[in-house]
């Protein structure tokens, strides 16, 4: 079996361990909040930022790193990379820093480049990951936002471990083009779940709100 395959496979069992963990320097109830990533964190952020302000904890926004609006204040800024060593992210950190502005690091290696500049870090190192194509270090680190908000993560674990032993129809292998949907906050999650299939397979994926295939594709 390949690395990824066994990442994969592992995120059940990963997601109980980020259960476990302090949520302490996560934002409390009530402050407006900016996350921020790149690639697939990003879409983590968006996942996260809307779940949260839909429970009514507080105001949230996700941005790219290159996208970081300077103009505008937030209680709590909060950064996502999983080696810590991403261009962009170190530099969004950086002039954070240099402005006096603290800002949480979410991450799997400790002490990385960006870390020099995060007022604390979360270390998910047993999350970390061998292959490019990301997956346990994001859907942990998802899980991690949303069980401090009192999401069950025992119970999407077990739908997970359910999951991965479904039998996978031969027509969704042999499928052109797959098209993701989400509502609230699973657009995040569709938008992630079209990357990492062209990023595996270089397949053709279209991601949508629910509503919005009406307007697209039909």
């Amino acid at each position: 079996m390949s690395c990824t395959h066994d990442e994969i496979v592992s995120q059940p069992d990963l997601w109980r361990r980020v259960a476990e963990l302090s949520t302490d320097p996560l934002p409390a109830d009530g402050e407006h909040i900016a996350v921020v990533g790149c690639g697939t964190s990003w879409f983590i952020a968006q996942a996260y930022t809307v779940y949260r302000e839909r429970l009514g904890k507080g105001a949230g926004d996700a941005y790219t790193a290159t996208e970081f609006p300077w103009g505008r204040t937030f209680d709590r800024v909060i950064c996502l990379s999983r080696s810590g060593t991403t261009t962009e992210i170190i530099q969004v950190m950086k002039r954070l820093h240099e402005e006096g502005r603290p800002a949480l690091l979410i991450t799997a290696v400790a002490g990385g480049p960006a870390a020099e500049y995060a007022s604390e870090e979360v270390v998910l190192d047993f999350a970390d990951e061998t292959s490019v194509v990301q997956t346990r270090f994001a859907t942990s680190a998802l899980q991690y936002f949303l069980g401090s908000l009192g999401h069950d993560v025992e119970a999407s674990a077990a739908d997970a471990e359910r999951a991965l032993t479904m039998e996978i129809p031969s027509r969704w292998v042999d499928a052109d083009q797959i098209s993701f949907l989400g509502t609230g906050w699973t657009i995040g999650l569709a938008a992630e779940a079209g990357l990492k299939l062209r990023e595996a397979s270089q397949s053709w994926t279209e991601v949508y709100p629910a509503m919005e295939y009406r307007h697209g594709p039909i």
